[in-house]
């Protein structure tokens, strides 16, 4: 069987480093082919993201990948960075060279979806780890996007009850750009309501994703497996995001969410859903950024998203960790 191909939209950003790890890992061992990342502005800016999406595919070893500037912003209300989060320039405490080796595409990232969506119909597994400000932009693009993609993971939006990040209702992702991920929502309703065969997008939200967690314990065993210079600079981002997550009372860990979500990407299988329909509030003094789930149907619309609730694996999220830890040691 052919690799799967894989689309990355991220914000780089420390968890997404290891999301971008993980996947090359998984290119090189030839079950999936990346085709390309692009480059959303989220916890940096876009010369940021761009800039250490590029650095970490070079550490990382992977094959030439193309890698495209997406959105340069939020649709509608411009947001603020995350330099406490995430480190003045999205790496933490790791130095990251500029790539001599590696240009970005011309395209740009919205008209990249279209044309990796075309260019592998009903094939592409696509996966946000970022604001969906350029997924929302492709959209306008190509409003047959959903048709042409044969399944979307978000990582984004908070579920049955589980507080925010960003706000009391609100995750990072979602409330950069709430405008762009209602987008979303909207056109795979309307795609769903003319094919009902279609996927609808998995959304992984904090209810999930908090649980994948990454221990200075980890990182130390990491460096003693692999002393590479990818497993030096993700150790060093990480002890930034371990510091952070401690600063705001979660303790000296670091919930990894975006390799988490890779993973649940590419083991659907794997992942316990229920499906739903979601809109996201955009306008709420109190509420906007808000993933609102109409569980009993009372909006009588079609189904637009599986909620990720769990994983069907022995261990749990430590042991989908496991996994893209194997897979980053492999990198060497």
């Amino acid at each position: 069987m052919r690799p799967t191909p894989v689309l990355l939209d991220c914000d780089p950003g420390i968890d997404d480093a290891l999301a971008i790890a993980y996947l090359v890992a998984e290119h090189l061992a030839g079950r999936i082919r990346l085709v390309g990342v692009v480059c959303t502005a989220g916890n940096v800016g876009l010369a940021d993201t761009v800039a250490n999406a590029l650095a970490w595919l070079d550490l990382a070893g992977a094959p030439p990948v193309p890698v495209c500037a997406g959105a340069a912003g939020a649709i509608a209300v411009p947001h603020v960075f995350t330099p406490e989060t995430h480190g003045p320039r999205g790496a933490g405490h790791a130095v990251l060279e500029t790539t001599t080796t590696r240009c970005v595409d011309p395209r740009g990232g919205a008209q990249f979806w279209v044309d990796a969506a075309r260019a592998h119909p009903g094939e592409l597994v696509a996966i946000v780890t970022g604001p969906s400000s350029t997924l929302a932009r492709a959209l306008e693009r190509e409003p047959a996007l959903p048709g042409l993609v044969a399944d979307l993971t978000v990582m984004g939006g908070t579920f049955r009850g589980h507080p925010g990040n960003t706000t009391p209702v609100s995750e990072w992702n979602v409330d950069v750009d709430p405008e762009a991920a209602d987008a979303v929502c909207l056109a795979w309703e309307a795609a769903r309501s003319a094919d009902a065969e279609l996927a609808a997008p998995l959304w992984c939200g904090l209810n999930l994703t908090e649980r994948a967690v990454w221990t200075p314990e980890r990182s130390q065993r990491l460096l003693a497996a692999s002393d590479s210079p990818l497993a030096r600079q993700l150790t060093a981002a990480l002890r930034f995001y371990f510091e952070f997550h401690d600063s705001v009372g979660e303790g000296y860990l670091a919930q990894v969410h975006d390799p988490f979500v890779a993973w649940l990407a590419l083991h659907p299988e794997m992942v316990i859903t229920e499906d739903s329909h979601i809109r996201v509030e955009c306008s709420g003094e109190h509420t906007r950024g808000m993933t609102v789930e109409d569980r009993r149907g009372h909006r009588g619309r079609a189904g637009n998203a599986r909620i990720a609730t769990g994983v069907r694996v022995s261990g749990g999220p430590e042991a989908v960790l496991d996994e893209v830890f194997a897979a980053i040691v492999s990198l060497r």
